[in-house]
């Protein structure tokens, strides 16, 4: 609970985030009048004089140079790569949602992984045709985790593989070690991180650096038995580079939650690639509760002037 005393702050809110809006007003936010559109032109229109702006970056990304006034935006996603266009304003504070959406990723690698070294999908099939044929499987404590991007939620899913034995390798810019990680490894030695990897998980962001990273026939230095699984950002690698990679066998399939243009285009070849599961952008769904928690203890620090909990850097991009 903040002090009555407090100027009182107008926050404007555009979102799509479900329950965010009644979470955020049911709590005791002291001092906030927050205010809602529901339109892109009444939120132009308040962007004019609004300080502070919680936003679902894409809803907001255009419309920015109308907010004249404004200081900081608080995002309501993990991922802010739409604020990062050319030509998008950058002189005013971006913090970002940060360590909930980790738990919530691990779940969908690992449970991914188990279903497809526990064949269920193929046994489901099996169920309905009345066929009994049992096929042997692998176990996790002798396969590799790849994972690109150790941080809040690479480190989520790498203590989750752990847990069943796995062993787990992280791909990062500085080589110095990570806690949840049995090896860490640099872009130079890509060729290494992905030759030992039997399940490679992307969780980069959308950077100058990481776009197009995994283009090319960079696959070519996998295992044939890999599978590739993405969850970060569609951009790390192009379709037709992908396709390639699973046609010629560079890998065995892949895991697909996100894609350059969302949402994938219904002539993708992706679709009906042998070996490829596709997800329509569902590891990380946001929670209210959880979303409206950072939220609303970076309120209270932007009232009483500290210092703003994952505040975003223009330079890096995330």
């Amino acid at each position: 609970m903040w002090n009555d005393d407090r100027q009182e702050l107008r926050v404007l809110l555009v979102t799509r985030v479900s329950g965010l809006e009644e979470e955020l007003r049911s709590r005791d936010l002291q001092g906030i009048e927050l205010l809602r559109t529901k339109k892109d032109a009444d939120t132009v229109r308040a962007l004019a004089e609004a300080e502070v702006l919680v936003a679902d970056p894409v809803l907001v990304a255009s419309h920015l140079d109308a907010g004249v006034k404004l200081r900081w935006l608080q995002s309501t996603y993990a991922g802010v790569d739409s604020l990062f266009r050319s030509g998008t304003r950058r002189d005013y504070m971006l913090t970002r949602v940060k360590g909930v959406f980790g738990p919530l990723m691990a779940e969908y690698t690992l449970g991914h992984i188990l279903a497809r070294e526990r064949y269920f999908l193929k046994l489901a099939r099996q169920q309905e045709n009345h066929q009994w044929a049992p096929k042997r499987y692998r176990r996790l404590s002798d396969l590799t985790l790849g994972i690109l991007g150790c941080g809040d939620i690479g480190s989520a899913v790498a203590q989750a593989a752990r847990t069943f034995g796995m062993e787990v390798w992280g791909l990062r810019k500085h080589p110095n070690p990570a806690a949840a990680f049995d090896k860490v490894y640099t872009a130079e030695q890509l060729a290494d991180f992905l030759a030992g990897s039997d399940y490679l998980v992307n969780i980069l962001p959308s950077t100058p650096a990481t776009r197009g990273f995994l283009s090319g026939e960079v696959l070519k230095a996998c295992r044939d038995t890999a599978v590739f699984i993405n969850i970060g950002r569609g951009d790390v690698i192009d379709e037709a580079s992908l396709v390639k990679a699973v046609q010629h066998s560079w890998i065995a399939g892949a895991i697909l939650d996100v894609f350059g243009e969302e949402p994938l285009a219904p002539g993708s070849p992706l679709w009906d690639l042998p070996g490829v599961t596709i997800t329509p952008h569902v590891a990380a769904l946001g929670f209210a509760g959880d979303i409206a928690d950072i939220i609303e203890a970076n309120l209270g620090h932007y009232q009483a002037g500290e210092p703003l909990k994952h505040r975003v850097d223009w330079e890096r991009g995330y």
